[in-house]
């Protein structure tokens, strides 16, 4: 076989691997970070070569088929291609497809998965499902039937299908497209005070500051979680709605409001002011200053 053709017909990334980290700008604009999903979901990557090809337009659609029932498998779709947002967003509309579109400009995160070449950077039909573990799981060339890799994720669920929802009855998943983002509130501190002293409150607050800062001082009952580590770690919440973020003076505390937003979180709340504004209890840390206590 000459060079030629064995670059043509390399195979996708072997199984049993840890799958590349990868995050991709979505058809809609969102940035989709599929490592933040680890450990909750599986992930079918359909990557695709080109758009409007009949061939490609009936697979994508034969996908949106399946994807209720992937949901229920704790899956998520995403479509990973070499085309531009603004085209992506035009041809998913025009497929009707509710999964999103991500654009990989240059074949180089695909590539990872050896779905894309270096002498022609387009993406190769290809179909990658990396497990919950984080570990890739199935990895085939070509047009996969999407019955066949829902068929593969039900047997590696090894259960009947059941409905992943949320405290609220919602997919926790990524925000679907198309979807516009939840607005986030600025709450003064009298209000989140009321809210978490309600029997039962629904709402947690999270402390998105420094391990330092946190250990310096904080509010009663607070999950911290410094804010560069929340799209690892914001399962641990185990929530996506009614969230309150607290930082220093606010700005942190709107960036993981935001973040919690894109992927579909509601009722989300940021302390205005933060804790330079704080009314309520403080709890003090003795390493820093001598004793606990109230201000």
């Amino acid at each position: 076989m000459s060079i030629v053709n064995r670059i043509r017909d390399w195979d996708p990334i072997s199984t049993g691997k840890i799958a590349p980290k990868i995050a991709l700008t979505a058809d809609e604009g969102t940035w989709v970070d599929l490592q933040t999903l680890t450990g909750q979901f599986h992930i079918v990557m359909v990557f695709f070569r080109a758009l409007n090809r009949d061939d490609i337009d009936v697979w994508l659609r034969a996908f949106q088929t399946q994807r209720d029932t992937l949901e229920q498998l704790d899956t998520v779709i995403v479509g990973i291609t070499t085309s531009r947002t603004h085209a992506l967003s035009e041809y998913r509309s025009h497929l009707g497809l509710n999964f999103y579109l991500l654009s990989d400009p240059f074949g180089r995160k695909s590539r990872r998965f050896q779905c894309s070449g270096r002498i022609r950077p387009v993406c190769k039909n290809s179909v990658v499902i990396v497990e919950k573990n984080g570990t890739v799981a199935f990895s085939k060339r070509g047009k996969v039937n999407p019955s066949v890799v829902t068929q593969f994720i039900a047997t590696l669920e090894e259960k009947s299908l059941k409905q992943n929802v949320d405290v609220n009855g919602t997919f926790t998943g990524i925000r679907n497209p198309g979807q516009r983002p939840d607005e986030v509130h600025s709450i003064s501190t009298n209000r989140v005070i009321e809210l978490l002293s309600q029997d039962e409150s629904l709402y947690r607050m999270i402390d998105v500051r420094t391990e330092d800062e946190f250990d310096a001082q904080h509010t009663p009952n607070t999950i911290h979680i410094p804010v560069d580590e929340l799209p690892h770690r914001y399962r641990e919440i185990g929530q996506t709605t009614h969230l309150i973020f607290i930082c220093q003076a606010g700005g942190r505390a709107a960036a993981a409001a935001e973040f919690i937003t894109s992927i579909g979180g509601s009722k989300i709340y940021v302390v205005d002011g933060g804790l330079r504004t704080w009314t309520g209890t403080i709890i003090t840390s003795s390493k820093t200053h001598g004793t606990n206590s109230n201000q």
